[in-house]
């Protein structure tokens, strides 16, 4: 198999996506964008896994406003996340009811450089 259809696409594709968000956080003064559904989280890193089909198993990606972009998912993902071009993932055991990747997430994005003092994140 080769790496591009293990990772789900090829590293420059990755890389110009991650990017293109990048110059659009830049434009709209985001110092970062939380991902949370599958299907943007597919798009932007090209994992596709049933696992994330539970809802009390939340999965994360945070795209900062520069820099590479971070996993914080169930540590029941993580092999599956280790096969995409994502090199920073934080997990947690799951299922953890008291905090299922919250505290994790709170410390990504306090983490981030804060150039305009916000993120982005999906509605719904």
């Amino acid at each position: 198999m080769d790496q591009e259809a293990s990772y789900g696409f090829a590293p420059t594709e990755f890389e110009e996506r991650v990017a293109r968000a990048q110059r659009l956080m830049g434009q709209h003064r985001l110092d970062g964008l939380l991902l949370t559904s599958m299907d943007n989280i597919r798009y932007f890193i090209g994992v596709d896994s049933t696992f994330w089909e539970s809802y009390t198993r939340p999965w994360f990606v945070l795209i900062p406003a520069t820099g590479a972009p971070l996993a914080i998912i169930p540590e029941i993902g993580r092999a599956i996340i280790e096969k995409t071009w994502v090199k920073e993932i934080r997990s947690w055991p799951s299922p953890r009811p008291e905090d299922e990747g919250t505290s994790l997430v709170v410390e990504a994005i306090s983490g981030l450089p804060r150039r305009h003092g916000r993120v982005g994140a999906e509605l719904g």
